[in-house]
């Protein structure tokens, strides 16, 4: 071969390799360490979803029907819906810590009009530290707390509850509350006010504490009956102080027939106790009592005790609690108390979400006619 020839093929050979070189670009770099590709791939992992919304929606119905008699000079019978209720509910939760709920209430009671019952902003961030502000019960008795709907009997003891409220119990303001151990102690205090042109010397203090022995009783509210499902012996206390919170009538105006009030400052406490035991057969024991004190504020004091028995065995789809309770009042300024006996058969279907009431009340006021009242009720809520 030619020294040309030669030449022509390595310069042949050369083209070739670079070529090759060329499309395939540098040689690719060595493979990260381990450490270094794990803190690549952290970074690199999508950010955490959010946290989810909620919201839901629920109704109350309570609805009584019978007969209101009274005794006395002018002796009558009266038929009819003596009570009913409706409540819608929504509540839901925007963050983990911000929570709200709304509830209206119309009631045949208070002439059929619409109320706002519940409009409450809640920040929650811990058992022991939650802050509520907006509409809602303020921090007082047991009974209050359980409202109508998670009472044991079937009327609420309007005939010893003297805590001033703007509509069913709620007062508007704020309050903290929390809990040790889901429920076993609970704290609630708060300021509240009853309307919207409250001086501030005049705002309402509240405040309530509340031990359970047995089973917790977890959240700001609570039952008076638990139907079996746990048990409980809870002792509770709550004061309220609102300085020129009560108003006691001192005669009445001879020209206009209007009553005349003198304003003084109210003081209620009261103490509260609720025992329920599953008994060894099944059936369930409740005993529930409480004392107020509302002298301070010229309404007298008052107390009431109930009894309640719910047998285990169903009768077709439910089960019978019979009950009676009864209330007593008696003025600051003396003479003969107000009585109220209760007593009743619940039919209980699903605890306090669907039951039916035959109830009977007794009302002895020491100025006025003897009155009975007898319903059939039934409630309904989800």
């Amino acid at each position: 071969m030619t020294m040309t020839a030669r030449f022509l093929l390595a310069l042949a050979a050369f083209s070739l390799v670079g070529g090759r070189a060329a499309r395939a670009g540098p040689s690719p770099e060595p493979a990260p360490a381990p450490a270094v590709a794990a803190a690549e791939a952290k970074f690199a992992a999508p950010a955490a979803a959010p946290a989810p919304k909620t919201l839901s929606f629920g109704v109350g119905l309570r609805v009584g029907g019978g007969i209101d008699s009274s005794t006395g000079g002018a002796s009558s019978d009266n038929l009819g819906i003596k009570t009913l209720d409706v409540r819608p509910y929504v509540s839901g939760q925007v963050h983990p810590l911000l929570k709200f709920e709304g509830n209206l209430d119309l009631n045949n009671g208070d002439q059929s009009r619409i109320r706002v019952l519940d409009a409450v902003a809640k920040f929650e961030p811990d058992d022991l530290f939650n802050v509520w502000f907006g509409r809602f019960l303020p921090p007082s008795d047991r009974a209050n707390l359980s409202g109508p709907y998670y009472q044991n009997a079937w009327f609420f003891p309007t005939g010893v509850n003297g805590y001033p409220s703007i509509y069913a119990g709620r007062a508007d303001g704020g309050a903290v509350w929390g809990q040790l151990e889901k429920g076993r102690f609970k704290y609630q205090a708060g300021v509240f006010t009853l309307d919207s042109n409250t001086p501030t010397s005049q705002a309402l203090y509240a405040g309530r504490l509340v031990l359970n022995l047995l089973d917790p009783e977890p959240g700001y509210y609570n039952s008076s009956t638990y139907y079996g499902t746990k048990d409980v012996l809870a002792l509770g206390g709550a004061v309220q102080y609102q300085q020129l919170g009560a108003a006691t009538q001192i005669g009445t105006n001879l020209a206009t027939g209007e009553p005349i009030f003198a304003r003084n400052d109210l003081l209620g406490f009261n103490f509260d106790l609720l025992f329920e035991k599953r008994l060894p057969w099944a059936d369930t024991l409740t005993l529930e009592g409480a004392y107020y004190n509302f002298n301070k504020g010229a309404q007298g004091w008052s107390w009431y005790a109930l009894a309640s028995y719910l047998f285990a065995p169903k009768v077709a789809f439910g089960r019978v609690q019979p009950m009676v309770r009864w209330q007593q009042l008696t003025p600051t300024a003396g003479g003969d108390p107000t009585r109220v006996l209760d007593g009743g058969i619940n039919y209980i279907i699903d605890g306090h979400n669907t039951r039916v009431a035959f109830a009977v009340q007794n009302r002895n006021p020491p100025t006025a006619p003897s009155t009975t009242s007898y319903q059939l009720g039934i409630q309904i809520q989800e």
